[in-house]
């Protein structure tokens, strides 16, 4: 194959339920977890007080007009100054991901600082979380913190606690580093209030991949695909012929567990908590519309051997697509660069295809998944080497890096980093440039419009409470009545 093998992996969804959404469309500029791009001064120590703000009368209107909107002042953040020096610095990751981008992030650290001493330990994925859970809480821990989605059940609780640093006048005050290469619709996903309690590192994008002869055959286009409706509507169509077939090809259980479910949840965008205000805001109906199709493809015999089907008997390449596609609608997880050349060629050779398309949300954007992020700890002594690190690791050096001890795989072999540029070379190879799937590939995934991190609690109480609905086994108006008073429950915690 003449590109790069990029996979794109399916988190496991955790059970968690220790640390202790959304009804209206928000714009991308406010992501409905209170962050906002202009707020008022932040309440993080390490951030001073805004500016004050004003206006100039001498340019009042002399027609009366509507009230115009208030706007906060910018963010002062010229008294902020830089944490001193401590020559130590504290690091812990997990024996898998985390590891191999830390690594060479660490090694990295250590040639450009050698005068510092490095604590740097890898445990096992059940080790790391278990210290996240104790120790964060308590003041210890790293002084910068490398976790994944599931590894906190709520970062967004975790970070109105106040356990992690507002990095937003670290940004504004490094004249090494600029929020503008990056993806900032992904790097805004981490506001609350304005403050920047975190960095994503990489994000999943719900690209989807499928045939034309598919959407041919339920009569649809790729543009109307384009939004919620049209969405809806292609689900509908494609279980009408195919009524065996599940909507993804690595369905989880089909309607059995809550995978299904939570990627539609997470593609069309909800929040479900205004983590600013401690509401519950939760779009009731298109929240029903989601369980619905999920209920429409619910098979109680459905074999959970039956989700690795097409890639158990040698890959659906091998078998064809007429194959693949009496099986399911949509092919979310072999949707890497490579496997979309493969796709289209194949597809050539039989007069047919490639559809590569995102899954639009509410609002018509496309809502992207924090995977892998950093935060500083509040009670970190070694807050300047940890900004240090966290650098190098938004860097292109590992943004765009590969291990070539590991078959020359990226170092976040999962999902896309954030350094805009540096997708490039996380892809490309010789003669990229002439490839239209390349082109096309890249405009699609640096296209999103908002980015969430799912609380893995809330993923918890969704297939607690809206699965039997899902299964036939209660009405939803029982179940959602359940699941709205866990959720207020929670947020009021």
């Amino acid at each position: 194959m003449k590109n790069r093998i990029l996979s794109m992996t399916l988190a496991l969804v955790l059970l968690l339920s220790s640390f202790a959404g959304c009804g209206k469309e928000n714009s991308p500029a406010d992501p409905g977890n209170g962050a906002s791009a202009k707020t008022d001064a932040p309440s993080n120590p390490d951030a001073p007080a805004d500016k004050p703000g004003g206006t100039d009368p001498g340019e009042a209107s002399e027609e009366p007009s509507e009230p115009a909107e208030t706007v906060p002042p910018e963010p002062d953040y010229s008294r902020f100054e830089f944490p001193a020096d401590t020559g130590r610095l504290t690091v812990y990751t997990d024996a898998a991901m985390g590891r191999a981008v830390m690594n060479p992030a660490v090694r990295i650290f250590q040639e450009k600082y050698p005068g510092v001493e490095v604590d740097y330990k890898t445990m096992g994925e059940d080790e790391f979380q278990s210290l996240i859970r104790t120790e964060i809480p308590a003041g210890k821990g790293p002084d910068l913190l490398l976790f994944a989605s599931p590894d906190i059940p709520d970062v967004y609780k975790t970070a109105a606690a106040g356990l992690f640093t507002d990095l937003n006048p670290y940004f504004a005050k490094d004249g090494e580093i600029d929020l503008s290469d990056f993806i900032t619709p992904v790097m805004d996903g981490a506001l609350l209030n304005g403050q920047r309690f975190f960095a994503p590192l990489n994000y999943d994008f719900p690209l989807l991949k499928t045939a034309r002869s598919t959407l041919d055959e339920i009569g649809m286009t790729e543009e109307e695909l384009g939004t919620c409706d049209g969405f809806f509507e292609a689900m509908n169509r494609f279980h009408e012929k195919h009524p065996a077939a599940t909507l993804f090809i690595n369905t989880f259980g089909g309607a059995k567990e809550a995978g299904d479910l939570i990627t539609l949840y997470t593609n069309f965008g909800f929040r479900m908590i205004d983590y600013a205000t401690g509401e519950v805001e939760i779009d009731e109906e298109l929240f029903k519309r989601c369980a619905d199709t999920m209920k429409l493809y619910y098979d109680p015999n459905f074999d959970p051997k039956d989700s690795h089907l097409v890639q158990e008997s040698g890959g659906w390449w091998s078998q064809g697509w007429a194959f693949y596609a009496k099986h399911c609608l949509f092919d979310n997880v072999f949707t890497g660069l490579s496997n979309m050349d493969i796709t289209s060629y194949d597809l050539e050779e039989v007069g047919d295809e490639l559809v590569m398309l995102a899954q639009t949300n509410r609002q018509d954007g496309i809502t992207a998944s924090m995977d892998m992020s950093a935060a500083i700890l509040t009670a970190s002594p070694n807050k300047l080497n940890a900004w240090r690190l966290l650098k190098i690791l938004l860097s292109d050096d590992i943004q765009g890096g590969h291990d070539e001890t590991r078959y020359g795989l990226p170092y976040f072999w999962a999902g896309f980093p954030v350094r805009r540029d540096s997708l490039r070379g996380y892809l490309w190879e010789e003669g990229m440039e002439e490839d239209e799937v390349f082109r096309r590939y890249m405009e699609v995934v640096q296209s999103p419009t908002e980015a969430l991190m799912i609380p893995q609690t809330i993923r918890r109480y969704i297939g607690l409470e809206i699965l039997p609905y899902v299964r036939g086994e209660k009405p939803w108006d029982d179940c959602y009545k359940r699941f709205l008073s866990t959720l207020e429950l929670y947020a009021s915690e």
